[in-house]
């Protein structure tokens, strides 16, 4: 009886044992995972390439309070200077490419340089009366520290002045220049046959035209000829000068032979007549007519361009 007992307590024993073991086992068995998620393999630890991971990027610093942005290609070009600007003070600025010279009038020659075109000037002084007339402001071009004089008008400079308040500046009158020079073309108009001419151009009196008529018994200059007229158009076409010459010689201003008479210089410039209008630097029309005494006529055209030394 006793060992009856004996052998059911070591088979209770052995199938207690036995019970564990298999409890043991199904406790290690691996956990089974959601279908949407995919983890490292047993083997390697890495992901399968058929994984899609979202690997975070590193995140952006924060701007920080000096932080400027991004520039441009527009932006990376050179900055345009800005345009002088006028001074507090009393100030004129140039409106078109203007000279600089060394006195009120054109007579002031050469001129120290030129101005462009928005130039910033202080002005200091004002001549209601230029040589040879207008009015002219006495300035100082603060970039290159010089003082000259500008034409005051209001096609040439702009100031936020009264510039008529500004003093009165004595000036030394210009030494007489070298009379105007003059290039002149090759004529063109009628020249009858009949006459033997020559237009004898010159610094000092501008121009002389010898002429004689061939039908004439004489051959000297003047010989059947009544007389030859002089006109001068500027540039625009109007009239500066007109004479009418019947002394040998037949020069623009007068005087005949051996001499001509010289420009008219009045006021330190040079004019057409006395009283009348400066020679300028432009190209004038010149107009010759000679006239005979049988009535034959001839005429004369130039294109004649002053230059001022």
């Amino acid at each position: 009886m006793k060992r009856n007992n004996l052998k059911l307590i070591v088979l209770s024993i052995a199938l207690l044992l036995v019970l564990l073991g298999c409890n043991l086992g199904r406790a290690v068995s691996p956990t089974p995972t959601p279908d949407d998620q995919v983890l490292p393999s047993a083997t390697t630890g890495a992901l399968p390439t058929s994984a899609v991971v979202n690997t975070p990027t590193e995140a952006s610093p924060p701007p920080t309070e000096n932080a400027q942005p991004t520039s441009s290609p527009a932006a990376a070009l050179t900055d345009t200077p800005a345009p002088p600007t006028a001074t507090s003070g009393p100030s004129c600025t140039v409106l078109q490419d203007l000279n600089l010279r060394t006195g009120p009038g054109t007579a002031y020659r050469p001129p120290i340089r030129a101005l462009p075109a928005q130039t910033i000037l202080e002005p200091l002084g004002y001549n209601p009366e230029g040589i040879p007339d207008g009015a002219w402001a006495q300035v100082k071009e603060p970039g290159a520290n010089q003082i000259g004089w500008v034409s005051a008008g209001n096609q040439y400079i702009s100031c936020n002045i009264d510039l008529t308040s500004l003093p009165s500046v004595a000036v030394v009158p210009p030494p007489q220049p070298q009379p105007p020079r003059a290039d002149n073309s090759t004529p063109d108009g009628t020249f009858p046959p009949n006459f033997v001419w020559e237009a004898d151009f010159d610094s000092q009196y501008l121009v002389r035209f010898k002429v004689y008529d061939t039908n004439s018994e004489e051959t000297d200059d003047g010989d059947g000829i009544a007389e030859v007229s002089f006109q001068v158009l500027d540039e625009n076409g109007d009239e500066v000068y007109q004479r009418t010459e019947r002394q040998a010689g037949f020069c623009i201003f007068g005087g005949g032979e051996p001499d001509c008479n010289p420009w008219v210089f009045e006021d330190s410039t040079y004019k057409w007549t006395s009283g009348g209008e400066a020679v300028r630097e432009v190209t004038y029309t010149l107009l010759i007519v000679v006239t005979a005494t049988s009535g034959d006529q001839g005429n004369w055209n130039y294109e004649v361009e002053i230059d001022l030394p």
